[in-house]
C-alpha cells in the first residue's frame, strides 16, 4: 500500500503539469507535430524519472526490472528516431524536392509586371498605420479606458483597395472582466494609400479573439474543434461586407516527420465562433493571407540555393542566389503579393531581379532586371534631402514607362510621413522627391518626356505670391531632383531652396554668406542675389 502511494503523488503532479503545458501551448494531438513529439517527449522523461526515483528509494530492491524501463524508454526512443528521420529528410540528403517546393515562372518586367494606379500606392507601413490607430484610439474618450488596438493590423484588399485592419482588444484583465459579456464593439480599418483611419462600427460584438480568455480564446476554440489538425497563429482578416474572422492557415509535412507545407484554412467567425475548413483549391477569394511571408521567403531562398544541389550551395556556389534582407507587400488584381529583391549570394549591392509572389494561390513570379538593392535605394532616397535627416521606408517596387522604380515614405523623428521619394531602380542616384505621391508622378512624366503644358505652369508662376528675404546661410547642403541640382539653405531657422539654373554663383555659397532674394510659398527661390563685400 505504502509503495502504490509513494508512485501516486509523482504522477499525479506530472499528469497536472502536462494538463497545464497541454493548456498553454495546445500542440496538435498527432504524431505529425513537432509540438506534440516534444510533449509525448518530456511526459515519458518525466516516467522515467519517477520510476528511476522511486527504485532507488525504496529498500531492499534486489533486481531492476528491465521490462518496465524498456517499455518507458520506447516512446523516448521513437521520439530520438523521428529526429534522425528529419535529418535524411533535410536539404543535405533532398536539395531538389526543397529547391521544388516553389514553382517560378520567369516573365519579362516591361510587358508583364502589373501597373498599378497611384490611388491604389500603399505608401503607410506598418508602424505608420500602427501609429495612427492609437492616435485614433486615444482620441475617443469612451473607448480608450477600456480597449487598445490589437498588434495585428493585416495588410489585405477590399474591392481592390489596400488597408490594414486589426481588433481592439481588451486593455488589461479587468477591462475584460467588466467587457467579456458585450464582446469588443469595434475593429480599424488603416486605407493605406490616404492614412485615414476608420474606426468600424459591428452590428454584433466581436466575441471570439486573442484577448480573450478561456474558451472564447480563437487559438482555444480552433484546438477544441479541430484537436488533430495543425495549423500557426491564425491572423485577423474582415471579408468584403466588412465582417471580421480569424483565419488559420493549415500544415502538413511535405516530407515524412519533416516540412510543414500549407493544406488549407480554417475560418473562425469572430462574432458568432462558427468555423470552416476548406481545402486550398477551395478558399473563398476574399481571403488574402494564406502563405505567410515567412514561408515565401524560405521556400524562394531553397529555390535559389539548391537549383543545382546542395554541394553547389556549400562549394562553387554556381547560380546560386537569395533573396534580400527585407520585402513589401503590393496590391494587384483584389491579392496581396509579396515582393521582394533577389541578389547574388556574395551580396553585392545589387539585385538580379525580383520575385513577386500571391499570398493566396503562391504563384511565383520572376523578373530579371539589374538593379540597386533596396537598401541602396533607401540610402539615395535619404541622401536626396540628408538636410531634413528623414528615415526612408523599406520601398515599394512599381512600373512607371516599363522601367522598374522604387517607391518609399520619408519619416521624421517622430514617425510621421512628411515626404515621399522616386529613386529608379537601375541608376538609383536619380531621385524624385515631392510632399505627395501625384507630385512623383507628375515630376517623372514631366522628366521622361511627358505631356507637359508650359504656358500654363508660367501662368501659375506669374500668379504666385512672393516673399523677399535676407539672411545669412547658416547650413548649406544639395540634392539633384529630376536632373536638376537643387541647393538648400537654412536661414534664419528656415530652409529654403533654390535650383542652380537661377545663378552660376550657387556651388561657391559658404557657411554665412548673405543672400537675399524672393521666395513662392514652398520656400523656393524665384530670385536669388549673392551678396558679396
Amino acid at each position: 500500500m505504502k509503495k502504490h502511494f509513494v508512485r501516486l503523488i509523482p504522477y499525479l503532479l506530472l499528469f497536472i503539469l502536462m494538463f497545464v503545458l497541454n493548456y498553454l501551448f495546445l500542440p496538435a494531438l498527432t504524431i505529425q507535430s513537432p509540438g506534440f513529439r516534444l510533449f509525448i517527449g518530456a511526459f515519458f522523461i518525466g516516467v522515467l524519472f519517477i520510476e528511476l526515483v522511486i527504485d532507488i528509494d525504496i529498500s531492499g530492491r534486489k533486481k531492476v526490472n528491465r521490462t518496465k524501463y524498456t517499455l518507458i524508454s520506447l516512446p523516448i526512443v521513437f521520439v530520438l528516431l523521428v529526429f534522425a528521420i528529419q535529418f535524411f529528410n533535410g536539404p543535405i540528403f533532398r536539395s531538389k524536392d526543397y529547391a521544388n517546393l516553389i514553382d517560378v515562372v520567369e516573365k519579362d518586367f516591361g510587358s508583364d509586371f502589373y501597373v498599378m494606379n497611384t490611388d491604389q500606392i500603399p505608401m503607410m507601413d506598418r508602424d505608420t498605420a500602427e501609429r495612427l490607430g492609437d492616435r485614433r484610439i486615444g482620441s475617443m474618450s469612451d473607448l480608450v479606458s477600456q480597449f487598445v488596438p490589437a498588434n495585428a493590423y493585416t495588410q489585405i484588399n477590399i474591392e481592390n483597395e489596400p488597408f490594414r485592419v486589426t481588433p481592439l482588444e481588451y486593455s488589461g484583465f479587468m477591462q475584460w472582466l467588466n467587457n467579456r459579456k458585450e464582446g469588443i464593439p469595434n475593429y480599424l480599418k488603416v486605407d493605406m494609400v490616404s492614412g485615414e483611419v476608420t474606426v468600424e462600427d459591428l452590428a454584433e460584438n466581436i466575441k471570439y479573439s486573442h484577448s480573450e480568455r478561456f474558451s472564447r480564446n480563437v487559438k482555444r476554440h480552433l484546438r477544441r474543434q479541430y484537436p488533430t489538425t495543425i495549423f500557426r497563429s491564425p491572423s485577423f482578416e474582415v471579408d468584403d461586407e466588412g465582417h471580421p474572422y480569424y483565419v488559420a492557415t493549415t500544415y502538413k509535412n511535405k516530407f515524412l516527420f519533416t516540412y510543414q507545407e500549407p493544406s488549407g484554412v480554417i475560418t473562425l467567425d469572430a462574432v458568432t465562433g462558427e468555423t470552416e475548413a476548406y481545402e486550398l483549391g477551395e478558399i473563398p477569394t476574399w481571403m488574402d493571407r494564406i502563405y505567410a511571408a515567412e514561408l515565401i521567403l524560405d521556400q524562394l531562398n531553397y529555390y535559389g540555393k539548391y537549383t543545382n544541389g546542395f554541394w553547389n550551395s556549400i562549394f562553387q556556389k554556381r547560380g546560386v542566389t537569395q533573396t534580400t534582407e527585407g520585402y513589401n507587400y503590393i496590391p494587384m488584381n483584389d491579392d496581396v503579393f509579396l515582393y521582394t529583391g533577389v541578389t547574388s549570394v556574395n551580396s553585392d549591392a545589387s539585385n538580379i531581379g525580383f520575385y513577386l509572389v500571391n499570398l493566396r494561390t503562391k504563384e511565383a513570379e520572376f523578373y530579371p532586371v539589374t538593379s540597386a538593392d533596396e537598401f541602396s535605394a533607401m540610402a539615395s532616397a535619404e541622401g536626396s534631402l540628408q538636410q531634413m535627416r528623414y528615415t526612408s521606408t523599406f520601398p515599394l517596387l512599381l512600373n512607371l514607362n516599363d522601367r522598374p522604380y522604387y517607391i518609399s515614405s520619408l519619416k521624421d523623428d517622430s514617425g510621421l510621413v512628411r515626404a515621399y521619394a522616386l529613386v529608379d531602380a537601375q541608376d538609383y542616384q536619380k531621385v524624385l522627391t515631392s510632399d505627395t505621391v501625384d507630385g512623383l508622378i507628375a515630376q517623372l512624366n514631366g522628366s521622361t518626356g511627358g505631356v507637359s503644358e508650359p504656358t500654363e505652369i508660367e501662368e501659375i508662376e506669374t500668379e504666385e505670391e512672393l516673399t523677399a528675404i535676407s539672411g545669412q546661410v547658416e547650413n548649406i547642403s544639395q540634392a539633384v531632383v529630376a536632373g536638376d541640382t537643387m541647393y538648400y539653405f537654412m536661414i534664419d531657422g528656415s530652409i529654403y531652396k533654390a535650383s542652380i539654373e537661377l545663378s552660376d554663383q550657387l556651388p561657391f555659397v559658404d557657411l554665412e554668406t548673405e543672400l537675399e532674394g524672393e521666395v513662392n510659398q514652398d520656400n523656393i527661390f524665384r530670385s536669388i542675389t549673392i551678396i558679396t563685400e
